[in-house]
């Protein structure tokens, strides 16, 4: 079925598309926002409150149980600050675009509170555009890996589907706590830029399922409240791998548990080690079981 480009996709791909340049006073103002981001380099990690924020919300229950439990993480690697301050460079690059192709960006980088019956959730969030109607929505901008690109953000139904991170939920979260100040105000999606390739896609997201989402929330935090040691499950199961769709008698972790940070703490006896079977040098892979392959040693009569 044929779908409409994004009007928004629209705009980015028409000042890409000639010979872009950037006017100095967005220069500048681009400067000024990656300054400021910049200084979050040197910031330490806030202090943990009493329920998970908006942009944590959405995640796999047991990460948010864990949480609570303070259950030991993985140690940051030492590449991690780097990483966020990519990502942060990445959002600076987009809003400075959207901005040269004439998108009217009514806030950015605003503090927000959703109030709930169960508690009040915080956060931040990326950028509210005003289109020519005067409609505002909400946005995130997301710096992506090429294989997140082209298939979590392929559209709305894709990034449903793996949505590991809570991309949703926190998306409607800062939408409905923004209403309170615009009464109008529905989600947009996500700006997602390709890391390596530097493309950028609009994946916009159907703003009527704002209400399913937002029940979520609610019973997110009722559950949140409730955890303790006694009723922690795990979401996901360990996997079984296969090579070549057969067997290899190793189990490992499932996709979503891989960038969890509780990950040795939920799995004790967790591996990471080279990937059985694989000749590359680069494929490793979380292991909860390995078996040692048996070698043919051969019997010299």
């Amino acid at each position: 079925m044929f779908e409409d480009v994004h009007w928004l996709q629209v705009k980015i791909d028409d000042f890409l598309a000639n010979t872009p340049e950037l006017p100095q006073h967005i220069i500048f103002q681009a400067s000024q926002n990656f300054n400021e981001k910049l200084v979050r380099f040197n910031s330490k990690p806030r202090g943990k409150s009493n329920l998970p924020s908006l942009s944590q919300i959405g995640k796999p229950f047991c990460q948010l149980h864990a949480n609570k439990l303070d259950w030991s993480q993985t140690p940051k690697t030492s590449s991690f600050k780097i990483k966020m301050t990519y990502g942060d460079m990445t959002e600076v690059i987009a809003v400075a675009i959207l901005q040269a192709a004439g998108v009217n960006i009514f806030a950015l980088n605003q503090r927000t509170m959703l109030p709930t019956d169960e508690g009040d959730l915080y956060g931040e969030f990326d950028l509210i555009i005003q289109d020519d109607d005067g409609n505002l929505t909400m946005w995130d901008i997301k710096s992506a890996s090429r294989y997140a690109f082209e298939n979590k953000f392929k559209s709305y139904e894709a990034m449903k589907q793996d949505d590991s991170f809570g991309y949703v939920s926190q998306l409607f979260g800062y939408t409905r706590a923004e209403r309170m100040k615009y009464h109008g105000i529905e989600a947009g999606g996500w700006i997602a830029i390709n890391k390596e390739t530097g493309d950028m896609k609009v994946c916009a997201v159907n703003p009527d399922d704002e209400e399913l989402y937002y029940d979520n929330i609610v019973d997110t935090i009722k559950r949140y409240k409730a955890a303790d040691e006694n009723n922690f499950q795990r979401n996901f199961s360990d996997v079984e791998e296969t090579w070549y769709k057969k067997p290899t008698g190793n189990r490992k972790l499932a996709s979503a548990c891989t960038f969890c940070d509780y990950r040795y703490s939920c799995w004790p006896d967790l591996e990471y080690r080279k990937k059985a079977k694989s000749k590359s040098a680069h494929a490793y892979e979380y292991y909860t079981l390995f078996k040692e392959e048996e070698k043919d040693l051969g019997i010299v009569c």
